[in-house]
């Protein structure tokens, strides 16, 4: 919550707000959450970017979303080379001598919390920008306004029967909707403790 908060606050010093897309690249870490969750503060649109897409996946992506930033750390970082449309990227680890115009995710934490309240989104307005597979044809975006929360609450509650002392493991990649949805969105809705593990 507090760390969300510095980069809330953050995201608006650097003139981001409402309605704009923020794109993530990182592994299932801390720092993932914070993003997400502070995107959503703001009220912008949260963008998953896949660990394993390549430069041409996320050149795709950016430039149909006209996304305004990106989170990723340095091991990703070269996904984001030579595209033709590239926004600012908050790297975890800062600047290296190979993108010394990289923003430091570090300071940004450093930053002072965002005070005002969360704005006042209508129940059609976007909250994540998702794209599909791209199994057949091109890739779509698909702009998930908050009236989808309400069957993200349910799924949770009826299907997946979450209770409020259970600690929920939910091993879909949040780079993708399913891991998005349940592993983020749908706990966090219920109030429940969700487990994110790395680890191979």
């Amino acid at each position: 919550d507090q760390a969300s908060a510095r980069l809330a606050g953050w995201f608006q010093s650097q003139g981001l707000s409402a309605g704009d897309r923020i794109a993530c690249m990182l592994p299932r870490t801390p720092a993932l959450l914070i993003a997400v969750v502070a995107t959503w503060r703001i009220g912008a649109v949260y963008q998953p970017l896949f660990t394993a897409f390549g430069p041409d996946a996320v050149d795709y992506r950016l430039g149909r979303a006209d996304t305004k930033l990106v989170i990723t750390d340095h091991a990703n970082r070269y996904k984001f080379d030579g595209l033709t449309q590239c926004p600012p990227v908050l790297a975890l680890g800062g600047a290296t001598s190979e993108h010394s115009e990289d923003l430091d995710w570090q300071a940004a934490l450093e930053h002072a919390a965002m005070t005002d309240k969360p704005p006042r989104l209508r129940a059609d307005q976007p909250f994540l920008q998702m794209f599909t597979s791209g199994t057949v044809g091109k890739p779509k975006g698909v702009a998930v306004p908050l009236a989808g929360m309400t069957a993200f609450a349910l799924y949770m509650e009826l299907a997946i029967d979450l209770r409020e002392d259970d600690r929920f493991w939910n091993m879909a990649d949040p780079g993708w909707a399913y891991g998005l949805y349940y592993a983020i969105a749908g706990p966090l809705l219920l109030g429940v403790t969700t487990h994110f593990c790395e680890a191979g």
